[in-house]
This record gives C-alpha cells, structure tokens and sequence, in this order.
C-alpha cells in the first residue's frame, strides 16, 4: 500500500501514531465516528504482525498466534476472518534426540535419555511452574500474593536448587521462546504463565487459533478500510500538546509535516513513545524505561511433504537443545479435516541471547544452521524444505524485570489529551491484549469529545 498524499499542515480530530494491530484497531473504532489519521514509519502498516504465503499455506513471520478473547477476536469474526482452530493439537519437546508430547507428562520424564539429576531437575521446576498456575487468574489474597512474588523474582528463580545443565537449558530455552529473553532479565510471572498453559493442556486456552492466512489478513483489512486516512512513510519526531489539543510533527519524504488534533492516541513501543513525547512526565518515562522488549530470529520454511506427517497434531515443539529453541506448525490450523493436502508450513524461533548471537551472521549462515537442526528433527523433511525466510527482530514481547511491573499502572491514564495505549499494559503481553488496550484508548477518546 502507497502512502496517501497529503498537504504538509493538516487537522483533524483524532491522530493515532503507529499502524501496528493496536493502532490500526483503535483508528477503525473511531473511523465511524470521528476524523482520524494514523501516522506509520515504515512502509507497510501491521507492525509486528507479517505473513508470507504461498497457495493456501502461511508463515507468520512476526507474532505467531491469536488467542483470548476481546476486540480482536471480535473484529476476526465481524470481518468473516476464517479461523483454524488449534484447540486438538499438542506441544512436544526434543531433549537428547527423542521427541515426546508434553501432554504425557510420564513419558516426558521417564521416556528422555536424561540422568537422574536431569530428571530431579526437570521435575523440579515443573512443579514450581504448575503449583503457581491456579493463582494466576485468581482474586483471592493468596493469589495475590503469589504474584507479587512472582513479580518480585527473577525467572531463574526457578533453577535455584537445580544442578541439571540440561534443565537451566531448557528454561533458557523456553525463556527465548516464549519472552525473547534470558531468565535473569525478567521477573518470572510472565514465563509461568506461559509454559504452566502450554504443559497443561493448551487446548484449554479460549479461542487458542490461527486466522486462515495468517495473522496480517485481519491487519491488511483494517488498513484497507481505512484508506487514505493511513499515512504510511511518516516519521514522528513529536507529539506535543498544544492548548487543548495536540500537534504531530512528523517527516514524509524528507519534508516536515504537521497536524493538528483535538486528541492523539499513541500506540509506539514503550521506548519510541518516550522519545517522541518531550514533555512526558518523570513517572511516566521511568514506566517506559521499565519496559524492555524480547528479540528474536524467525526462518520459516514452506514444505514439500505428501502424506500424514508425525509433527501434524503438534502446533510447536520446544528444542532448547538445537540452534533454534522451537518449531510452530502453521498448518497444523489446516489439519482437522478431509485428507490431508500436500506441503505445509513451519517457522523456527530463536530468542534472548541465542538472536543476540544470530544477528551477527548472514541471512545464508541462519537458514543453514536452522535447516540442519529441523532436519535432525524430522528428518523426513529431507529435499523437502522451502527456501528460508528470515526476518530479524530487535523488539517483540515486552517484558518486565523484578519489580519492574511496578510502576506499570501509570501508564494506563491518559496525560491530557495524549492517551497511551500498547500490550505492555496489561498483564500478559499479546496480540489480542494490544487491540483491547486501543480499542479502550479509542473509547476513551470518544468519551473524551462527548461522542
């Protein structure tokens, strides 16, 4: 998509900066109502949310899944989004050569080539995980006070008492996958979050899917309707208030630019928002400075398969021991009916620190390593593998180090006209959690100018 012409001063009611999912759900919630703008740097609106596709299979090459409930899912089935269901399909784990369903946990155990200490490690920390998992979403005061210690813990945390190499690699393995860090960066809520679901059965997570074609058909509908009214190419170098209202200025082919708005809902990560906002308050900078964002490597592969294949009922595998510390099925969404079709798709994560090591190297360099390890995997993928699309990504999952979360609940109120919106500001970073918090921003927006 071009990015729309424009007159280099302009006005309008409400400017939304950032096209990623969030800001493209809070302009299409005010577009009914009210004269809105969105304001994008890069070229292509969606943010972190990219597909590449090839016949009827697809590669999220950014944010992988959709899950939850909201507004997004909300907005999937108002835009006859077709989903494919993940609710039947499992997670493994390769440890030492063997590939075992984490649904069975007694063959996790007692079916891996581990020593007895590897063993007594694993069991350990997995108890750690699932005995924190009841409180997560409870109210009760022993709930809360078991997030507050969670909060307040590193993730390796976890490891103390563990003397297993094989299971601190497998917590910093599920650390990248999951968050794009280290277990000594962040508090450890996140991550028990996530793994105590994927090892207890994700089948219990609501409406745990993949939209057919991937997560950007739902963005490149919320462009397209957006129209004109999409300025993509425009570098935001301020957004100030001015009286009552706000002005953007902004850089669009090398010209200055300017528009004036009655609000401005701003939808950047944490770090691009408090450079852009010069009179952000000090509270309100050291929030942002608590946010840190995971990085990570991404090659996905489409396939040339015929015939069932052993990985169809695993939507990922954890492979903390490889190059790369997990596999997703994207066509796993396809496989609950009829025979199955010929080819698939398959996407390969590296994260926290295994990405850091990744970024140095050529894109060629990447797809051989990765490549070699899925091979080792599933080796009936041999002369069968795609060429490799790599995409490197320095800021995904914000996460939060000990007591870092904190000061979180200042960046939920708006500062004046100026309303700040982003998953990191709920409690579990996600796709579908940013879109709830701008379509909030967005109501918030219309309350605020009677509408």
């Amino acid at each position: 998509m071009a990015a729309a012409q424009h007159s280099d001063d302009e006005t309008c009611d409400v400017v939304v900066i950032g096209a990623g999912m969030a800001g493209l759900m809070a302009a299409t919630t005010l577009a009914d109502e009210v004269d809105v703008v969105v304001v994008e740097a890069e070229d292509r609106p969606g943010g972190r949310v990219e597909t590449v596709r090839k016949g009827e299979y697809w590669i999220n090459v950014g944010t992988q899944f959709t899950e939850g409930t909201g507004p997004l899912i909300d907005a999937l089935d108002r835009h006859g989004v077709e989903m494919g269901s993940l609710a039947d399909t499992s997670v493994a784990l390769v440890l030492n050569g063997a590939l075992i369903d984490t649904s069975d946990v007694l063959a996790l155990m007692f079916r891996t080539r581990m020593s007895f200490m590897d063993r007594v490690g694993m069991a350990l920390v997995g108890a750690r995980i699932l005995s924190a998992v009841p409180f997560l979403e409870s109210d009760g005061r022993l709930a809360r006070r078991v997030r507050a210690r969670l909060d307040r813990r590193p993730t390796s945390d976890l490891l103390r008492g563990v003397r297993s190499e094989l299971t601190r690699a497998v917590v910093r393995s599920w650390s990248g996958q999951w968050m794009g860090c280290e277990p000594e960066e962040t508090a450890a809520t996140q991550l028990v979050a996530s793994i105590g679901v994927a090892l207890t059965d994700p089948a219990k997570v609501p409406n745990f899917a993949l939209p057919v074609g991937g997560n950007q058909t739902l963005t490149d509908i919320l462009a397209a309707d957006l129209g004109e009214r999409l300025r993509l190419g425009s570098t935001v170098r301020s957004v100030e208030r001015s009286g009552d209202g706000v002005v953007v200025n902004h850089v669009v082919a090398g010209r200055p630019a300017r528009i004036r708005a009655k609000r401005a809902i701003v939808t950047v990560p944490g770090d691009i928002a408090s450079r852009i906002l010069p009179d952000l308050p000090q509270r309100h900078r050291e929030a942002f400075d608590d946010i840190r964002y995971g990085r990570y490597v991404i090659v996905g592969f489409f396939t040339e398969e015929e015939g069932p294949q052993p990985w169809d009922g695993l939507l990922g595998v954890s492979t903390p021991q490889l190059s790369f510390q997990a596999v997703f099925n994207h066509a796993a969404a396809l496989r609950r009916n009829g025979p199955r079709k010929p080819g698939g798709a398959l996407a390969c994560f590296a994260g926290g620190a295994s990405a850091d090591a990744l970024f140095m190297l050529s894109d060629e360099e990447i797809v051989a390593r990765f490549s070699g390890d899925l091979l080792t995997v599933y080796p009936q993928l041999e002369g069968k593998l795609g060429e490799g699309i790599v995409r490197r990504h320095q800021r995904v999952v914000p996460f939060w180090a000990p007591r870092g979360r904190e000061t979180l609940p200042t960046l939920r109120a708006p500062l004046g006209p100026i309303h700040l919106a982003g998953d990191y500001q709920l409690d579990m970073p996600s796709l579908a959690d940013a879109a709830t918090s701008d379509a909030n921003a967005a109501k918030a927006v219309l309350s605020s100018l009677g509408h």
